[in-house]
């Protein structure tokens, strides 16, 4: 049988499906890139913001619109997870659904391949620069807005040695960098009862793969980066001086009606960080519009934000999720406010984007192509897409460098102008 896949949502999700996929290709299923040659539409969803439902919904509906008679239509993650009903309303001619983690029980729904196909074993597929490591899932924090441990369940952390076939299998296949994710990778180990399970994890993988030249940690939670962590990020020589830690708001008196950690705290945990490492790169996430938050609240978000200076800053509108302690708070903000107020900040974490991004003008930088084939620059010659070390996947800047480089190359660089968000670069190289 052939599958297509459509994944939504966070980078948790990417490595849910190549869980899945795993599970299908051992029993001898195979991928397609075009849903009309696919015998199995797939759709991975994400449920944790309406934004992000509705996104379900509609690939979900545009799928089963398009598909000819006999192609199955299955339907797994987060969204079926909290709101299997909602998916089967919305389009009852879905085949089946499942919840997250489910792959071995949608192999098992597909069964083995037909052994006319005789479609060889395969495992992911080579060529990608980077990819991501799941250290963890589920949460044990008890913030009011998120619905993913309703979602995700408890926090439970995977075997490190596993953990470390997986990096050494991603090695062998050339990946140049390994992106540790979880919902809270700072716990990671905690539910074992271990201390600073997250740096011994680091410590064992920067052994185990020294080819991948990058490690980048993501899904820091402030107050569980320790000084041990940071100082250990600060010593392995493949872990980058990069951590993004979400912290939500800048406001004590929000922070606490969220149940998050307050300013103090986040502050404790950035000096550590920067204390170890002072290149260190800092991204962060906040939410504007919670329920209840003043103007006198969101200006000392944003004063906080121009005190930090963060490097990369992403941000939510609030969206009030069911199930969840705020969603049933009467304070909610009017959306013209939330979205006047996100426009606010992001004007602002722009502006110091661009100021970080000019000051490397003229620097030295490793860029790690990921474009598959050069595109033509407007002087007419060859250039490159990929990422410095300043830049996580997906989420972050780029990096256009002259010249013509395969995927996956680590090209040094001198950094000749700066955009808000990406870089324009020289190759050093003779």
């Amino acid at each position: 049988m052939r599958y297509h896949l459509v994944t939504l949502g966070c980078a948790k999700n990417t490595v849910d499906s190549m869980r899945l996929e795993q599970a299908l290709r051992s029993a001898r299923h195979a991928p397609t890139a075009a849903p009309d040659q696919a015998d199995l539409l797939l759709v991975n969803t994400c449920g944790f913001i309406d934004a992000a439902k509705a996104e379900s919904l509609d690939t979900i509906r545009a799928l089963d619109a398009s598909r000819r008679p006999g192609q199955q239509l299955f339907v797994v993650g987060c969204m079926t997870q909290i709101a299997e009903r909602e998916v089967r309303d919305a389009i009852p001619t879905v085949d089946a659904t499942f919840g997250v983690e489910a792959w071995d029980a949608v192999a098992a729904r597909v069964g083995p391949a037909d052994p006319a196909y005789d479609i060889p074993l395969a495992g992911a597929a080579p060529g990608a620069p980077s990819a991501y490591l799941k250290i963890s899932d589920g949460c044990d924090r008890p913030c009011t807005f998120c619905i993913i441990p309703t979602i995700k369940g408890r926090m439970h952390s995977d075997a490190a040695a596993r953990l470390v076939a997986e990096a050494r299998a991603h090695a062998a296949l050339g990946v140049r960098e390994l992106v540790l994710v979880a919902q809270d990778s700072t716990a990671y180990g905690e539910d074992r009862g271990e201390r600073d399970g997250l740096a011994a994890l680091l410590e064992q993988l920067s052994a185990a793969v020294p080819v991948v030249p990058w490690i980048r940690l993501m899904y820091a939670y402030p107050g569980r980066v320790t000084t041990q962590l940071a100082e250990t990020m600060a010593r392995l020589p493949n872990v980058l001086p990069y951590l993004d830690m979400p912290l939500q708001h800048g406001s004590d008196a929000v922070l606490q009606r969220m149940r998050r950690p307050g300013l103090r705290v986040a502050r404790r945990s950035l000096e550590a960080v920067r204390a170890a490492m002072p290149d260190v790169v800092l991204r962060t996430t906040f939410i504007v519009g919670f329920p209840g938050e003043t103007e006198a609240e969101f200006e000392q978000l944003l004063d906080f934000v121009e005190e930090q200076r963060f490097d990369h800053v992403g941000a939510f509108t609030y969206s009030p999720q069911a199930g969840t302690p705020a969603a049933a708070a009467a304070q909610d903000v009017p959306q013209a406010v939330k979205e006047r107020r996100y426009g606010a900040l992001m004007e602002l974490a722009q502006g110091i984007s661009h100021e970080c991004n000019r000051a490397l003008v003229g620097r030295e930088v490793e860029v790690l192509v990921e474009s598959q084939a050069p595109s033509q620059a407007a002087s007419g010659g060859p250039v490159v897409v990929g990422r410095t070390f300043r830049d996580a996947p997906e989420v972050d800047g780029l990096a256009f460098l002259k010249g013509t480089y395969p995927a996956g190359a680590l090209v040094r660089a001198r950094v000749d102008g700066a955009l808000p968000y990406d870089l324009l670069c020289t190759p050093l190289e003779a």
